[in-house]
């Protein structure tokens, strides 16, 4: 499945990134008389790939109205989600298989860093609901530091159908919420793992919560209120790392 047709892509290493993962990059624009040192490396690379390359003037690269681009835009095939079926085919041979679902995280960034910590840790691949949730745009490209194209991405219509189906094979869904009683740090993560987090103002929704007996906390001093849903999914997901470290 698709999102769009295209995608817009920008800064060195977002495109550098696709290049490696194969990623069908249609064009790219650079910066006419950059002195970036790697515009060479790029070039070169481009080349090989037969990718064409249009050398835009400073004026006319302002209308991306794209920041932190380092003077590179690239237009390329809209990233690629798979279905359900095919993540969990992928994965059924696996021993301890571990699977983030989001619940109503719309922000590109905090989207962007949960999916470049996935990436870090070797999680298997990451659930969200179609509607409601972060597009897989440019800005989630960089801000993932190339990491959306090294983790499997499945959008379902229905969140709690994916957890159904997960329940079924085995899997222990954890929810991070502050309503639980327990820590990250009590719970043992043994066997397929599957992290579910909400956005930092709603959470996990209560109709799922309600499915879920295994619901752990991230502790926190009293005056603190929540963690950034990128900085939970990245603590949770190195205590599960630590615990399998053997």
């Amino acid at each position: 499945m698709k999102e769009t047709n295209t995608t817009i892509i920008f800064g060195l290493r977002a495109v550098f990134e696709a290049l490696a993962s194969k990623n069908n990059i249609e064009k790219v624009f650079l910066l006419k008389d950059s002195k970036n040192t790697k515009f060479k490396l790029l070039e070169q690379q481009l080349r090989e790939h037969h990718i064409a390359i249009s050398y835009v003037p400073k004026e006319r690269f302002e209308r991306f109205n794209i920041k932190n681009h380092q003077g590179v835009v690239a237009q390329m095939s809209a990233v690629e989600t798979l279905r359900l079926e095919a993540l969990i085919e992928s994965i059924e041979t696996k021993e301890n298989p571990l699977l983030i679902l989001l619940d109503g995280v719309t922000d590109v960034r905090n989207f962007g860093a949960i999916l470049r910590t996935a990436s870090a840790v070797g999680v298997d691949g990451v659930i969200l609901p179609s509607s409601g949730s972060a597009p897989l745009n440019g800005d989630v490209v960089k801000t993932s530091a190339g990491g959306i194209f090294h983790v499997p991405i499945v959008k379902v219509n229905h969140l709690k159908d994916a957890i159904y189906q997960l329940q079924e094979l085995d899997f222990t869904i954890v929810a991070i919420t502050e309503k639980a009683s327990d820590s990250i740090y009590t719970k043992k993560y043994n066997g397929p793992i599957a992290v579910i987090l909400g956005a930092e103002d709603k959470g996990i929704s209560k109709g799922i919560l309600k499915m879920l007996n295994n619901q752990v906390k991230i502790p926190m001093k009293q005056h603190s209120d929540s963690l950034n849903v990128s900085v939970a999914s990245a603590l949770v997901l190195y205590e599960i790392v630590r615990q399998r470290i053997k």
